[in-house]
């Protein structure tokens, strides 16, 4: 049997072994390989690094350093213009197109890489050096704010900025698309006394899963991307709330529901992510056929640790079917290695997903919005026909 015909998803029925028959006694994760070796300067390391290293004994991944603190870059940098922008734009209806697409993007995916910026709001043939400038005018605008992160770790790599919404960023969304956003939204420029910066864990959830929406976007195949916004509810009272829901096109009249969960480590993560499986398997348990995804999709900071994983997603959520991917397989832009998924001896193999590739032919996203917007220039002409 193909990769293929395994991940086709025409057949909703993809054969996962039901053990609707077997008393599932497995609530938590099995005890999780640790690394033995530090690649990182031992002077330097903290004590604890083998706790969090993966398994393989590699450094972390970019989106995966636990030790990682928060730094606003320049934060002075359009503190006094943000009000100033907000009216006199209000007033002059000036925004551009970049503006309200930058602040759509950030409403609903609260932060992003000048990289991933560039996927999902320019054409491919624009430069690296206009995005730049554009993000620089919008900092000095007072829209947005930028940040990235210091770590004892040193490995060489540069670290990327990090945009997000100021507050009168977060005020221009609720203007321009009347949308009250979340604090969490909402970045504060200022220079953290020492030691009391936060952590950068909660912010590398979306920086892991942001890398995944704007390869889709490049691809051209999202149709709706719902951060922590959609909660299933079972009829037991509990419930669950994907990280990330979002929908793909295939082609015209088929469209697939993805939910989406980041696993990055930090003290206790082996027990959160066991309640995280019990969950999603609730779910596939509780709700109806209509409601559940056609993949689960999990972002796991190393290959190695993957390995870990597989086999205690197995064992709690037996149902459920998984694909894993990792922050690295992701920055190399999605292609035939970028999913994997685990066979039925334990072992990991490549799983692509067909339509979600460079070659796929079928409708796109903007094939698919435009065709609505077709409709509705009909209906309105017909309104003036004699």
């Amino acid at each position: 049997m193909t990769e293929n015909s395994l991940l086709h998803f025409n057949e909703d029925k993809i054969k996962h072994k039901k053990k609707q028959e077997v008393v599932r006694k497995t609530t938590s994760l099995p005890p999780i390989v640790k690394a033995t070796d530090n690649p990182y300067d031992a002077v330097t390391s903290p004590l604890d690094i083998l706790d969090y290293l993966p398994p393989d004994n590699s450094k972390f991944a970019l989106y995966a350093d636990p030790y990682g603190r928060m730094m606003y870059y320049e934060p002075k940098i359009g503190n006094s213009q943000g009000r100033y922008w907000l009216q006199e734009t209000l007033e002059s209806h000036s925004i551009t197109q970049e503006e309200m697409k930058l602040l759509q993007f950030l409403s609903t995916n609260r932060i992003a890489t000048r990289n991933q910026i560039q996927r999902v709001l320019f054409d491919s043939t624009v430069s690296v050096d206009k995005v730049k400038r554009f993000l620089q005018k919008c900092r000095k605008r007072g829209i947005i704010c930028s940040f990235s992160w210091i770590s004892p770790l040193k490995d060489g790599r540069k670290k990327p900025l990090v945009y997000g919404l100021t507050r009168v960023g977060v005020e221009a969304v609720y203007h321009l698309y009347r949308e009250e956003l979340e604090r969490e939204f909402t970045f504060q420029p200022i220079i953290f006394p020492e030691g009391k910066a936060p952590d950068m864990t909660n912010f590398y959830l979306d920086l892991a899963a942001n890398e995944l929406y704007s390869e889709l976007k490049r691809l051209d195949r999202v149709i709706e991307w719902e951060r922590k916004k959609r909660t299933y509810r079972f009829p037991n009272g509990r419930f669950y709330k994907p990280f990330v829901s979002f929908e793909v096109i295939k082609d015209e009249g088929e469209f697939h529901k993805f939910w989406l969960e980041v696993v990055r480590v930090f003290p206790g993560w082996e027990s959160a992510v066991a309640g995280r499986f019990r969950l999603i398997q609730e779910a596939f348990e509780q709700l109806a056929p209509a409601e559940r995804p056609s993949r689960v999709v999990l972002i796991v900071d190393s290959v190695s640790r993957v390995e870990c994983l597989c086999d205690a997603a197995n064992d709690i959520m037996p149902d459920v079917p998984i694909r894993f991917t990792t922050d690295e397989l992701l920055l190399e832009g999605i292609n035939q290695n970028t999913f994997l998924r685990r066979k039925d001896d334990g072992s990991l193999v490549r799983s692509p997903i067909p339509f979600l590739s460079e070659s796929h032919t079928g409708m796109n996203a903007s094939e698919y919005f435009a065709s609505l917007s077709e409709s509705f220039q009909d209906e309105v002409e017909d309104l003036f026909e004699d």
